[in-house]
């Protein structure tokens, strides 16, 4: 058979230093002038050249330790904030049972104020977590010996970015410090947002069926059987078969089990419903359908007694039904409108939609009812703040405040590579001979072949894209968070929208927007027995606080790597300085928020109100009952026939603050995937991310001068070294300008890492 040859494949020797260069165990020597040759050390502190001077904006806003300085005078400032405000708040407010009143006010401002103080603890917030964050992600970064250290074992390390692998191969008190940090977090994702919230009055009331000439003065008798329940207490008997509790002002007579505590408080209900009778006709009237929906929530706060006139007659009673709506665990207070499927004040709940359809033959007890008298009442709701909450926020802003200031403290001593500048700097200063002959190293093929040393590739110029500067692990973290977080979201809002359509709401935008955005409404209380204590409530409604945090860091991460690989991209494109935690020369400053100042004001702008959105949406809601005389309930311990409750705590929720989040979190998701497919330049060197070899495999230059890292740097090829196989690296941007270095040819071969394509893609050389 004749034809071609079989190709054979460049197999280069073991990694050779350059001419240029000799070594020995510990040390590096590199040709000076005259041929002399000058020792390098190869420990930490040879790693990063001396400075040259610093121009008056890199002195003051160029420098990683300086964006530190910032973060923990800002977590200063919001400690002082925030004990201020304790203090004030307790001196002006008072405290009572752990909560002080900071305004009460007709629900509109009160809920008005909420918004807006929530919006200023969302900003707060993020400014201390966001510096809590870049602390994390400095001392999760690597240094130079623990980079050598990974790479003799065939490791990698990511530098400028937080990344929990890392924590395996740094120093434990490093990783300790990170743990501290993370945790000292978690009370602001769960508690911070609920530190201030919205207290709504509801109201206990009597309901009764009357004959029309009830209104006109007809006499009435509420008096029938005695019921003494089995529990020791006893109701006001009620005609004909059920009972209503008292004003909780008469409970003390409800331990006189005799004669003369009977008859007070026969009398006193007497009283009571002859002060309805004469003031009903003054009342607001309501046709059955409007009686339904204003009286169909278990939770009625801008109304109290109602009189439902029947057509029915009684001409020796005009009362012919009557009872109270007291809010008990697991019972509605409007059971009573369900009367009709034999809900007769067992403990169930009620749905007044059911009724509304049909509200003209609407009956309660069998006595049809044609339409109703409601005392109207003041909405009177108040803005409240927990102190537990908040003495255990300025714990933890303590805390975290003590672990800035310690780590400034010995940030110099760690000698951090904190971004992708400082490691091609060490590198680019003191060569590590792991990743020699590995040029065209992308950060994906470090992972998988680095045992693969020693054979050549051809440049191929095809454009990536700008998410194959992330590994494939987070992106999929990424993914699989919002996917739960969106799911979980989806379900609460369907569960939602379904009740406050009970409720008898409208599902349109305007009728949604009226509930409120972020604003308690009677309608849109989450309901569970009797709701919780605060603190259980409060870390309820902020799990998506939480989950919502961790996204963020994941997204954060995943924007600065691909920003990052963006700016490493521009080296083969033009003259450019390196980005480094501490400048000096021409060198730039990291970035501030872990992108271009544009992009990071943008970002960290659009988070605060994501995280708004989310509070907005699910949220700590704080109830006071008012009794049957709109006085704030008299709780009396020493009755156990039942749960009672003077204030409890449970979660409120805003359909129209929903539907912002998900649009929020929609728009971020859409965000990552737009920056992932966009593509870098056609020869654009190899994706190096954020990992060490990778970075490390591209900082092996010919020259000798070392100065090189205070100036602009290309990245381009040199032809002729290592058996005619071509080299690419960083050099200084004279070299390039001299014609030494230029751009790599496509299918010209050079010494770099295999692909993860088959072997035969790699460029053959015919014998």
């Amino acid at each position: 058979m004749t034809g071609r040859p079989p190709p054979t494949w460049i197999a280069l020797q073991p990694a050779m230093p350059p001419p240029d260069y000799a070594f020995s165990q510990n040390t590096a020597y590199k040709s000076g002038p005259s041929n002399t040759y000058v020792q390098v050390s190869r420990d930490e502190s040879g790693a990063v050249p001396p400075q040259s001077s610093q121009t008056f904006l890199q002195r003051w806003f160029g420098g990683t330790k300086r964006a530190l300085r910032a973060f923990a005078v800002g977590a200063c400032v919001i400690l002082i904030l925030n004990v201020t405000w304790m203090c004030a708040a307790k001196a002006k407010y008072g405290i009572k049972d752990g909560f002080g009143t900071i305004r009460e006010d007709n629900c509109a401002a009160a809920k008005s104020l909420n918004t807006w103080l929530h919006f200023a603890i969302n900003i707060a917030s993020t400014l201390l977590l966001t510096g809590s964050n870049a602390f994390m992600a400095v001392f999760c970064c690597p240094s130079r010996k623990e980079v050598d250290e990974a790479h003799r074992r065939g490791k990698t390390l990511h530098v400028g970015v937080f990344n929990l692998g890392n924590l395996r191969r740094i120093a434990k008190r490093k990783g300790l410090v990170v743990i501290l940090l993370a945790s000292s977090s978690v009370p602001f994702h769960l508690l911070y947002n609920s530190l201030v919230f919205t207290s709504l009055a509801t109201n206990q009331y009597y309901w009764s069926v009357v004959t029309e000439d009830f209104l006109a003065g007809a006499p009435f008798n509420l008096t029938g059987d005695w019921v003494i329940p089995a529990m020791g207490y006893p109701h006001v008997p009620a005609y004909p078969t059920f009972t209503a509790s008292p004003p909780s002002s008469e409970f003390g007579n409800l331990y006189r089990l005799d004669e003369s505590g009977f008859a007070r408080l026969d009398q006193v209900m007497t009283d009571y419903f002859v002060d309805m009778q004469h003031s009903a006709p003054s009342w607001e009237r309501l046709e059955n359908k409007d009686c339904l929906q204003a009286y169909s929530n278990a939770f009625v706060s801008d109304r109290r007694n109602v009189v439902l006139v029947s057509s029915a007659k009684n001409a020796n009673n005009s009362i012919l039904q009557y009872g109270s709506a007291d809010f008990q665990a697991d019972m509605d207070g409007n059971w009573w409108i369900c009367s009709k499927h034999n809900q007769d004040g067992g403990f169930q709940t009620c749905n007044a939609q059911d009724y509304i359809s049909s509200a003209d033959t609407w009956t309660v007890f069998d006595y049809p009812i044609e339409y109703c008298l409601s005392q109207l009442t003041d909405d009177v709701c108040s803005v409240q703040f927990s102190m537990t909450i908040m003495v255990t926020v300025i714990a933890f802003n303590a805390l975290k405040v003590v672990l800035m200031v310690s780590l400034l403290l010995f940030y110099d001593a760690e000698k951090i590579l904190t971004s992708v500048g400082d490691a091609a700097q060490s590198f680019l200063t003191n060569q590590d001979q792991t990743t020699q002959m590995m040029c065209l190293a992308n950060k994906r093929e470090i992972n998988h072949f680095w045992t693969s040393r020693g054979l050549a590739r051809p440049f191929n110029p095809h454009r990536m894209r700008w998410g194959a500067s992330v590994s494939k692990k987070r992106w999929l973290l990424f993914f699989f968070l919002m996917t739960v977080s969106l799911c979980f979201v989806a379900i609460f809002g369907i569960w939602g929208f379904s009740h406050v359509r009970q409720q008898g709401v409208n599902l349109n935008l305007p009728s949604l927007w009226n509930l409120g955005f972020g604003e308690l409404n009677q309608n849109t209380l989450v309901v569970y027995g009797g709701g919780g204590n605060a603190v259980t409530m409060t870390i309820i409604a902020n799990i998506p606080q939480l989950f919502l945090s961790v996204i963020s860091i994941l997204y954060m991460g995943i924007v600065t790597t691909m920003f990052l690989a963006v700016d490493w991209s521009h080296f083969a494109f033009k003259a450019q300085a390196l980005m480094v935690s501490t400048p000096s020369g021409k060198q730039r400053g990291t970035w501030l928020l872990g992108a271009p100042l544009g992009w990071g004001i943008a970002l960290l702008s659009f988070l605060t109100l994501l995280h708004w959105f989310i509070s907005q949406s699910i949220f700590i809601v704080q109830l006071t009952v008012y009794d049957k005389d709109g006085k704030p309930y008299a709780f009396n311990p020493g009755i156990n026939y039942q749960t009672q409750y003077t204030q409890f705590s449970n979660c409120g929720y805003s359909p129209i603050a929903i539907i912002f989040s998900v649009i929020a979190a929609v728009i971020l998701l859409l965000s990552a995937i737009i920056l992932c497919w966009q593509r870098f330049p056609a020869g654009a060197p190899p994706i190096v991310g954020t990992c060490s070899a990778a970075i490390s495999a591209a900082c092996h230059p010919i020259e000798t001068n070392t100065n090189i890292v205070q100036g602009d740097l290309r990245w381009g090829a040199y032809g002729g070294l290592y058996n005619e196989v071509g080299h690419c690296a960083l050099v200084s941007a004279e070299v390039w300008d001299i014609g030494r270095v230029r751009p790599p040819v496509p299918g010209q071969i050079y010494a770099g890492l295999p692909s993860s394509q088959p072997y035969q893609t790699l460029a053959p050389v015919q014998q």
